[in-house]
């Protein structure tokens, strides 16, 4: 519902954005030409179900063995997607099938088996009566997480004549005969009688109502995550230009890295000392590696070649499979296998989670911004100076001057902690083409934090602190995007901060409040200010020019104030120009 795929009435939106092309489909508002044929092969079918074609130059290429088309040709010559008409959110992939009964809101896994049996026979139905398929047919799901669909889709492949794209998607081609089976089995569990303690706390949550289940990521095109609507928005990330806007996005328009430090803690990434975790649910590779909780073997060499780098630092290799098939140009290999023939890995022996990787460097929970970019600089520039260090003595094992670093950004990342990749671009393979877009060097990291060092050494001690320590709040005030740090408030009033907090929210998430905005942007101001001079050691008051609006407002807000009636000193004036010059700054950042 957060990402704007499941309506208030729990079925699927079928409106431009976010563009869900099934369920557009199967509403009616979205007809693929010349397919009125393909219907009349489901026979009575066609009721309840419909039957979806590739594009025509998906098609077209099935058989290509150009890593253009490779996941994204159709499967076989005869390829075939079948969905249903039924739009309830229950029936939008098989991970949830026979769920929503213990939310209240759908059928048992009984009633949901029944619904796939007839999901089977309504394609096996269409295949008996449609011209040169087989009877070599494979009925395929993808579950979701491996979706990029979120509708139903049932693939439907003549197995006689696969191409590339088959193979290359084979991971997560899930047969629909398991997910029968599954249901079977879980339909037989919940008709036994069994006695049983209940916690009705518990169970009072677990059945909650869809339309209460709020507060999760929402972004743009249907993201249901951070780490997907980076790569939604920025989907080509090899330059100094697209991580500047990365950290931009990240910074002013998802509350910054306290959002992300949240989605991977929640999700077991970091622990509660603010660390990256090193067990084995999650798996994090090289955090693994840099803390010795895993040792590659026959590495010793390696490792020496660091020198004096090898405290801080540690090389780590691909697997010895993908190393070999550096060369290859097969599916199954390209973007799997080592980017050349020389591939190796540097990361560092310090988990604090803002190392976890580029996206995060010179961000930080604390105060001290100056502190954490200069940091986060001489972390790079000792990265590449380690990398340098190592390749200069390996040079007997084939590694040429020709070296190139990258980092793979947030959201086109795999793994979860720092690594830098090593390349010898005298040798790279189809791989590293593959993976071209998304290999962002060094240096134009490194050019963009020092960009931002610059703007922060360009203002006075003391304003460059500003909600540099906590989490921003977002408030829609009338329609218009306000922001600020929430340490304004709780260094303050924390009491206003829990009133504003339990206000209703916008289909954004923010804070909506139903107020004119220039009236809260003074109390905002007035918060700003105070923060600042309690920065600098000065008088706490709050003040601010007061009207009768502000008054009025004030109150609704929870705020005590009192104040002239028009602004008095000069100071005042002067030091509303310097933050106002910060503000952009910042946002300019």
């Amino acid at each position: 519902m957060n990402a704007g795929f499941v309506d208030n009435a729990g079925f699927l939106t079928t409106e431009e954005k976010p563009f869900n092309v099934l369920a557009r489909a199967a509403g009616g508002l979205l007809k693929q030409p010349d397919m009125e044929s393909e219907q009349e092969a489901l026979g009575t079918f066609k009721e309840k179900f419909l039957i979806c074609r590739n594009r025509p130059e998906n098609d077209l290429q099935w058989d290509s063995k150009d890593v253009r088309w490779s996941g994204k040709a159709s499967m076989s010559r005869r390829h075939r997607f079948l969905t249903t008409k039924d739009l309830h959110w229950q029936w939008f992939n098989p991970l949830v099938f026979g769920m929503a009964a213990e939310l209240g809101e759908g059928c048992t896994p009984a009633e949901a088996l029944k619904e796939v049996e007839e999901m089977k026979a309504a394609a096996m139905r269409y295949v008996e009566h449609s011209p040169g398929w087989s009877k070599e047919v494979g009925l395929f799901v993808n579950i979701f997480g491996h979706n990029n669909v979120n509708s139903l889709f049932i693939h439907i492949i003549d197995l006689s004549e696969v191409g590339p794209s088959y193979k290359a998607q084979q991971h997560k081609n899930c047969p629909l005969d398991a997910v029968v089976k599954l249901l079977q089995e879980e339909a037989q569990e919940t008709s036994l009688q069994r006695i049983s303690v209940v916690d009705r706390s518990a169970a009072t949550k677990s059945s909650a109502r869809l339309a209460d289940l709020r507060g999760g990521f929402r972004g743009t095109g249907g993201a249901t995550s951070l780490k997907e609507e980076l790569v939604e928005r920025v989907p080509v990330l090899r330059d100094a230009g697209a991580f500047r806007e990365a950290r931009r996005i990240l910074r002013e328009d998802y509350g910054g890295c306290a959002s992300l430090k949240a989605e991977l803690s929640f999700a077991g990434f970091i622990d509660e000392a603010g660390k990256l975790t090193t067990g084995t649910k999650p798996f994090n590779l090289f955090a693994r590696i840099a803390s010795g909780e895993m040792q590659q073997p026959g590495m010793e060499d390696e490792q020496a070649a660091l020198q004096s780098y090898g405290e801080r630092f540690v090389v780590c290799k691909n697997r010895p499979e993908n190393d070999e098939h550096w060369d290859s140009e097969e599916p199954e290999w390209l973007g799997k296998a080592s980017m050349a023939a020389r591939h190796r890995f540097l990361t560092t022996k310090d988990l604090r989670w803002s190392f976890f990787n580029a996206l995060t460097l010179g961000m930080t929970d604390e105060s001290d911004l100056r502190a954490a970019l200069s940091e986060a600089i001489q972390l790079l520039e000792d990265l590449r100076s380690a990398a340098v260090t190592y390749v200069g003595g390996r040079r007997q094992q084939g590694w040429s001057e020709q070296l190139g670093l990258y980092f793979h950004v947030f959201g086109h990342n795999s793994v979860n902690s720092l690594h830098l990749h090593m390349v010898d671009m005298k040798a790279v393979g189809p791989t590293f083409r593959k993976l071209e877009y998304k290999n962002c060097p060094l240096n134009a990291i490194l050019k963009v934090l020092q960009e931002e060092m610059a703007q922060l050494q360009s203002l006075p001690r003391g304003l460059d602190q500003i909600e540099a320590s906590a989490e921003l709040l977002e408030l829609n005030v009338g329609g218009e995007l306000l922001a600020i740090s929430e340490q304004c408030f709780l260094s303050w009033n924390p009491e206003v901060l829990e009133g504003l907090k339990a206000k209703p929210r916008d289909g954004q998430g923010h804070i909506f409040l139903d107020l004119p905005a220039a009236p809260v942007k003074v109390l905002l101001d007035a918060l700003r200010m105070r923060q600042l001079r309690q920065q600098q050691g000065k008088t706490l008051q709050l003040r601010c020019v007061v009207d009768e609006d502000l008054r009025t407002v004030a109150k609704v807000l929870g705020f005590s104030i009192s104040g002239p009636t028009q602004w008095q000193p000069v100071a005042v004036a002067v030091a509303g120009a310097a933050l106002a010059t910060f503000v952009a700054l910042r946002r300019k950042q």
